[in-house]
């Protein structure tokens, strides 16, 4: 059996008045040009999801007048894998050094030295101690309505069809799987 990690890590990117060389230009335009198709992550084939975002403004809670914003900018790193985190850090800077460099080159701390040593060591230090998964959200209330309903169906759908024999289950699959590959789903509010 696998072990299963979470990794997050924060890594300070630069400071707001003060960003020597445009490193935030630098990092938004690697991450800009990053395609989900040809991603340094699909090479680690331990990785169930990997996640980067920039965090550089904090939403002040309602009615605060304060002004208040974070001074630092910050590299949001997500991973969640089968096996061992330091595994992944050496897979991922074997099959793409210049991608690590290009992203974590551009924040505060990381090494001058290239290798995959120094890379787990600045993550390392970059670490949560206690990480938890990072879910992300569809991009509106109505897509995430959406699929609440799909799972609220497919689990009705579980109930219905539990104890059946594998033959019959499969036939009731199939006959009804287009329900879920292209549900049609209740408007938000008529639920």
């Amino acid at each position: 059996m696998t072990d299963h990690s979470f990794l997050t890590a924060l890594s300070p990117i630069c400071h707001h008045r003060n960003d020597p060389g445009n490193k935030m230009q630098k990092l938004r335009d690697t991450l800009a040009a990053h395609e989900q198709e040809n991603s340094p992550f699909s090479d680690c084939p331990m990785v169930h999801m990997a996640r980067l975002q920039i965090l550089d403004q904090l939403i002040p809670p309602m009615g605060d007048t304060s002004g208040a914003h974070i001074k630092t900018k910050y590299l949001l790193f997500v991973v969640d894998l089968d096996g061992h985190i330091d595994d992944f850090l050496d897979c991922l800077y074997r099959v793409q050094p210049s991608f690590v460099e290009a992203v974590w080159g551009q924040c505060i701390g990381y090494p001058d030295y290239k290798g995959s040593v120094f890379f787990r060591r600045y993550i390392a230090r970059c670490m949560f101690n206690n990480p938890l998964g990072y879910a992300g959200f569809p991009n509106s209330v109505q897509d995430t309505l959406k699929a609440v309903s799909r799972k609220q169906m497919l689990g009705d759908w579980v109930s219905a069809h539990e104890g059946l024999s594998d033959a019959k289950l499969k036939n009731a699959w199939q006959k009804d799987r287009e329900k879920f590959v292209h549900p049609d789903i209740p408007k938000p509010g008529s639920f």
